[in-house]
């Protein structure tokens, strides 16, 4: 464990701004993209789950596998660790990352995290503001969890069938 303390540090932030499209799986696929960011995780071809801008070429049970993946992948497994609720370090977006050797202020930062059992190396961190959370992760699984829900598969087979009446 790396533990950086209120000495100063010459840091850079690294990233670039992104479009995600408001869609919860590409919400959600963007949610696992920056947790893949920031640990090294490569399992199971997971950057085709990663690609958030091709959302709409997955199939309902790539969709249920993404929301699955990011059951996986929840915050409550990297919040203090990789990611870290610090408004301050992201001045300018809703979040950001950082190179660990180059981050500032009193954060711990783990070399390694344990994912599905296996142990993974950190690369990086992410600071992150509420709304970024809010947004990219629990509305959106909120939403995801009723769809997939025997209530929300109810509803989208009567939308479906209604959508295919022909008068």
């Amino acid at each position: 464990m790396a533990i950086f303390g209120t000495n100063e540090y010459d840091f850079k932030m690294i990233g670039t701004t992104v479009t995600v499209p408001d869609a919860d799986v590409a919400k959600i696929m963007y949610y696992i993209d920056c947790v893949c960011t920031v640990i090294d995780y490569n399992d199971n071809n997971i950057s085709r789950y990663r690609n958030y801008s091709n959302w709409r070429n997955m199939s309902d049970d790539e969709d249920r596998l993404i929301f699955l993946l990011a059951l996986t992948l929840s915050p409550k497994e990297l919040e203090n660790r990789v990611f870290f609720n610090n408004s301050a370090l992201c001045p300018d977006a809703t979040n950001q990352f950082y190179e660990i050797g180059q981050v500032q202020n009193r954060l711990m930062v783990v070399q390694s995290i344990v994912i599905g059992g296996r142990s993974r190396q950190v690369k990086k961190i992410m600071v992150y503001k509420p709304i970024w959370m809010q947004r990219n992760y629990i509305e959106p699984m909120q939403r995801l969890a009723f769809r997939f829900s025997p209530e929300g598969q109810r509803q989208e087979a009567i939308l479906r069938s209604m959508a295919c009446i022909i008068s």
